[in-house]
């Protein structure tokens, strides 16, 4: 009876050593190198002094490979700081964006901007696949946009732009 007891006992230690072996493995190659890039276009809202995602694409390459939509997150951050979700069928990544150096030109007749920022992103987490995802990660903005104008004819820089495209490339680090 003990030898029986011995050989379930050594069986089920077995099966349990090589069935935690794959989910061990699985869980290293979940982090490394990921690039994300995508566009994002906005509109005004006709009235007020906002603007929509009309719409949006991330595709992600590297440890994660997956294309999905990117959402901005209306959160009281300090002045400079924004947050976003990438939402893929897997899971939304949080993402904390901050900004860097910045230099555009503005056309003054037609008040078309363009411009490019430097930008880090720090992955925060998320949902399903990305519950416990963290990152960081650095590259640029680049944009277009059709600013609106002032009741003088000028350029607005204190309003949104009527139109605006955005295209990023972000390269660095990710763990889920």
């Amino acid at each position: 009876m003990k030898r029986l007891v011995k050989g379930a006992l050594l069986a089920a230690g077995t099966a349990l050593a090589i069935s935690a072996a794959p989910a061990m493995s699985a869980a290293a190659a979940t982090s490394g190198t990921e690039t994300l890039s995508g566009t994002i276009v906005f509109a005004s809202v006709p009235g007020t002094n906002s603007r929509t995602v009309i719409s949006s694409v991330v595709r992600a390459r590297g440890v994660f490979r997956g294309v999905g939509r990117v959402v901005e997150r209306v959160l009281p951050d300090p002045a400079g700081v924004s947050r976003d979700d990438l939402v893929f069928r897997s899971g939304t990544m949080h993402v904390v964006s901050t900004p860097g150096s910045l230099s555009f030109s503005v056309n003054p007749h037609s008040c078309l901007f363009t411009g490019t920022q430097q930008f880090t992103w720090g992955v925060t987490g998320g949902t399903g696949q990305f519950d416990d995802a963290t990152g960081s990660f650095t590259g640029t903005v680049s944009a277009v946009a059709l600013l609106a104008r002032n009741p003088d004819g000028s350029c607005s820089f204190t309003q949104f732009p009527r139109h605006e495209v955005d295209k990023f490339a972000e390269s660095g680090t990710l763990s889920f």
